[in-house]
């Protein structure tokens, strides 16, 4: 984004896009403001300006720019779960400093203020990541299932008018494979399989699996069908 690209948002009203905020911003507002950019933009954009009255294009200034971006980075990365990506750029106008943070659209939301914490143990710590993702994901039935049988051991998966090995339809609708498989993951589009028998492991997508029972090995049942 040019330099006159920023001036002339800096300038435009405050949407869903632009907001601006003077020097004595307080953290607890940086993070408000990027995490509901993060969560919300798509497409282009968004842009938060520190150092500009509240009337459009009257820069103030701040005074000390690198560590104002040093309260951004701790805003964004350190007081943010997961992490928001940004960039910024300092505007000197009329000899006072404005800082824009630009945020894009995000591939990570939902973004929090804060982490969230599971128990390690006699200990609460920051979750990881991975199970930052396996919460947000355990909201959804499919994938909550599905996760409870992660490595937890075989369980039966049939593939039914398809093939596991790459989930194409067959041409014989009554085609039928089963196999024997651990559960290495589930994400909100896919399904990793290992088959300790043969070594492989599989990544299909998740909408194409049922969950059911397996009455004769009495254990869990993937079954999976080719895409409708």
């Amino acid at each position: 984004m040019t330099r006159e690209e920023l001036l002339a948002r800096m300038q435009a009203r405050e949407d869903n896009f632009v907001e601006r905020k003077s020097d004595g911003v307080k953290p607890q507002d940086i993070r408000k403001t990027a995490s509901a950019f993060a969560n919300t933009v798509e497409g282009r954009e968004a842009i938060l300006f520190i150092g500009v009255d509240n009337k459009p294009g009257a820069a103030a200034g701040v005074q000390n720019v690198e560590k104002l971006q040093g309260r951004v980075r701790d805003a964004c990365q350190e007081d943010c779960y997961p992490p928001i990506k940004y960039t910024t750029e300092v505007l000197t106008i009329e000899g006072k400093d404005v800082l824009a943070v630009i945020i894009p659209p995000s591939n990570s939301k939902p973004h929090f203020t804060g982490p969230a914490f599971v128990r390690v143990g006699s200990e609460s710590a920051k979750a990881s990541p991975q199970q930052f993702e396996e919460l947000i994901l355990s909201r959804v039935d499919r994938c909550r299932e599905i996760l409870r049988y992660r490595n937890k051991g075989l369980i039966s998966v049939w593939a039914i008018g398809c093939r596991l090995s790459d989930g194409l339809a067959e041409a014989n609708p009554r085609y039928r494979e089963r196999a024997e498989c651990v559960v290495k993951n589930c994400t909100a589009h896919l399904v990793t399989l290992e088959q300790p028998a043969t070594g492989r492991t599989y990544s299909l997508p998740l909408d194409r699996f049922e969950i059911g029972h397996d009455p004769e090995k009495n254990r869990p049942l993937l079954m999976m069908y080719p895409r409708k």
